[in-house]
């Protein structure tokens, strides 16, 4: 049985169930108030007659009447038959048959209080009784449940209406279940669409005139939907850019092949651009897997209370000897910042997110410029600047140079792997910090690091690694 259907039957049967158990009730109630009201009349209409026969014996027929003609609703239930004429003594109609059996139900009960036959001081005959004192059912209020314009007994009316609840209750029923079931049948529809592959699936617009649980649902849907989007389309992005940079370094391997082959007198010098454009394809390969480990990884990274000026300055003096090389100089500036600043890191990867951008920062300034690496605190983070003294990157440029083998047009000249931004934006992010570009005037780029710094105690002196060092090939700036 499908949902709706379930929710249709229980909310029938939870409607028909009340609208019984109500009627049921109230018929109860009725009988009750009926018993008792036709039991309080009684006992009044019997107190009445026993009233009525004094007044006859006290003051003859004259009284009678003048007890009878009050204005009381009783009393016009009681009837009064005088001698043989079977007449009622104020005129009043009542048929033969009645008076008849009054008359013998009297006779044959002579100490009953609903019927009797007394004579006045003439002799006179009377018969006293109580209209329907032979009833022994109880007469049932009027119903409240009465239609007007329909000449019907009450059990019609109210058969009519009983009729018209349940009619009101099944569509009220259909109502319910329908307002339930329909976003569910929106969102199979949504699911269906995703899972054939149409990523721009959505479904809370149509959800927008609910304000419920299945509304909130529909938006949920929809932020899966646009992260899985996000997702299938950057692994596309990848696959395409992996593929065509992976395609280059492989056709010049084949060519050094054939050249080897032709030319075996040159097998030194064509085994060497071999190796070296395997280690291109080697480093490509490793980064690779780390971008995917860092994107992926649903385990968190492992960290360790790290002394962080101690840290940035082995980076800077390690990266010293490649600056040499190029005729940069690389500066290092502490300010305002405590000597035992800790921030909780993974030190290999962090030292290759500052490594990375330091090396971009050489790559990308002319020979014998300044690279300046700056750091300092606030009462929440750390700050770490490097800044170098290249052309800068365009600013509509500035918000894609993290993402993955994106170039930049001052990047068309450069070698490398394209990931370099990519990792460093990742490695900080999974620290719980964020990396922000800049350009400066009159030139130049600034990197601005954030990361939350601890005061956590320094933790037992552990043998010292030698920090992490990367391949010298420089990476190509994003």
């Amino acid at each position: 049985m499908k949902l709706f259907q379930r929710i249709f039957a229980t909310f029938c049967m939870v409607i028909i169930c009340a609208i019984f158990v109500a009627s049921f009730s109230f018929w109860v109630v009725q009988n009750q108030l009926a018993e008792n009201q036709s039991k309080h009349q009684r006992d009044l209409e019997i107190n009445l007659l026993h009233d009525v026969v004094n007044s006859l014996t006290s003051g003859g027929e004259l009284s009678v009447r003048n007890r009878l003609q009050q204005k009381d609703p009783i009393t016009q239930n009681i009837f009064v038959i005088a001698g043989d004429a079977k007449q009622d003594i104020l005129n009043r109609r009542i048929d033969n048959e009645e008076i008849e059996h009054a008359y013998d139900f009297a006779l044959k009960n002579p100490n009953s209080k609903l019927a009797s036959i007394r004579y006045d001081p003439f002799g006179e005959e009377y018969l006293f009784f109580i209209r329907h004192f032979d009833r022994t059912q109880i007469e049932r209020m009027p119903s409240p449940l009465l239609i007007p314009g329909l000449p019907l007994a009450p059990i019609w009316h109210e058969f009519i209406i009983l009729t018209s609840l349940i009619f009101i209750g099944l569509l009220l029923a259909y109502l319910l279940a329908s307002n339930i079931t329909q976003p569910i049948r929106i969102l199979e529809n949504g699911i269906n669409r995703l899972a054939a592959g149409e990523l721009d699936a959505r479904v809370s617009q149509q959800l927008d005139d609910r304000k419920d649980e299945l509304a909130n649902l529909g938006i949920q849907f929809d932020r899966m939907a646009e992260q899985l989007q996000k997702l299938v389309e950057k692994e596309r992005h990848l696959l395409h850019h992996v593929s065509h940079e992976m395609r280059s370094p492989l056709a010049r391997i084949q060519a050094i092949v054939g050249l080897l082959q032709a030319r075996p007198d040159k097998q030194t010098e064509y085994i060497s651009r071999l190796e070296s454009e395997l280690t291109r394809m080697d480093n490509l390969v490793g980064e690779l897997l780390t971008l995917s480990r860092l994107e992926t990884a649903n385990i968190p990274m492992e960290k360790e209370n790290l002394q962080i000026v101690p840290f940035l300055k082995q980076i800077v003096e390690d990266s010293q000897t490649v600056a040499e090389k190029k005729k940069h100089t690389i500066s290092l500036e502490v300010k305002n910042i405590d000597k035992n600043a800790r921030l909780e890191a993974n030190e290999s990867y962090l030292y290759r997110a500052f490594d990375n951008v330091i090396r971009n920062a050489m790559n990308y300034s002319p020979e014998g410029s300044t690279i300046k690496v700056k750091m300092y605190e606030d009462r929440k983070n750390l700050h770490i600047e490097i800044v170098d003294n290249g052309n800068g990157i365009k600013e509509e440029q500035l918000p894609h140079i993290f993402t993955a083998f994106y170039r930049a047009d001052s990047s068309a000249n450069t070698t490398g792997t394209g990931l370099g931004l990519a990792l460093t934006k990742h490695i900080i992010e999974q620290h719980n910090g964020k990396i922000i570009a800049q350009n400066i005037q009159p030139n130049g780029l600034k990197m601005h690091f954030i990361l939350p710094h601890t005061t956590k105690p320094e933790k037992p002196a552990r043998p010292k690694t030698k920090n992490p060092k990367l391949d010298n090939t420089p990476n190509k700036k994003s």
